[in-house]
């Protein structure tokens, strides 16, 4: 297992270094936002945070792909399924490989908040926010990893883009023709939403999210390991 830990870091350190520099990158940004953050309302401060720390998690999501890529030859599938639990340990180092590059966003996330907090008192702890983005993060790929092992990288992206888009027009019809009264007037949607936007970071919320997230990703891993073999016939070379 540490040797193939060892493997995909070599293998993806082009992609590792260029997504950990876009990570800095936005942190750099939402350090200069958090520092001046007494400019902003309340209100205004959180949905600045969302959409920073977001943009970190999301990125690094998006190498995901780029990261099952550089083992996509059959030669080396078929080599993996030779070796003693060969299957579950590749797949299972993809997973970690996958978590621990998550798991250095939010390191230096939080870093980021910890030193703004020390320069500017009116700065507040988004801990519960990392943690929340870090469980969306880890839903996501538990739905694109096992598409990626099963199909490919590139049409595994295709096939979780029609889930999504099933999943966008469901909502859609949904809106359009069913029952929306429990959602209340506009005006009392956009204050539910509010209160919801600034609540975000309760740790209580964070918890349920991470309570969600991490079973699920163990489950998508076991379903990766069971489709990968099938998914080295549709490799391309």
């Amino acid at each position: 297992m540490l040797g193939l830990l060892y493997k995909d870091i070599r293998t993806n350190l082009k992609w590792l270094i260029l997504a950990l520099s876009i990570v800095l990158f936005f942190n750099a940004v939402m350090f200069s936002a958090d520092v001046k953050s007494h400019d902003i309302d309340f209100i205004g401060m959180r949905a600045v945070y969302l959409l920073l720390y977001s943009s970190v998690f999301f990125t690094i999501a998006a190498f995901a792909i780029n990261f099952i890529q550089t083992d996509e030859r059959k030669k080396w599938g078929y080599f993996v399924v030779s070796m003693p639990h060969g299957i579950a340990k590749q797949v299972a180092a993809k997973y970690i490989f996958v978590a621990g590059v998550l798991m250095l966003g939010f390191a230096l996330s939080y870093a980021q908040n910890f030193l703004v907090r020390q320069l500017n008192d009116e700065a507040s702890s988004i801990s519960g926010v990392l943690i929340i983005l870090v469980s969306i993060t880890l839903i996501m790929l538990s739905v694109e990893l096992p598409c990626a092992f099963a199909f490919g990288s590139k049409n595994g992206a295709y096939v979780k883009s029609g889930l999504f888009v099933l999943i966008i027009l469901f909502c859609a019809v949904y809106l359009m023709f069913g029952d929306i009264s429990w959602l209340g007037s506009e005006e009392e949607f956009t204050e539910k939403f509010m209160n919801k936007l600034s609540d975000i970071s309760k740790n209580s919320t964070a918890v349920r999210f991470a309570a969600a997230a991490v079973p699920m990703y163990c489950v998508s891993c076991f379903i990766s390991t069971k489709l990968y073999l099938g998914g080295i016939e549709r490799m391309e070379k």
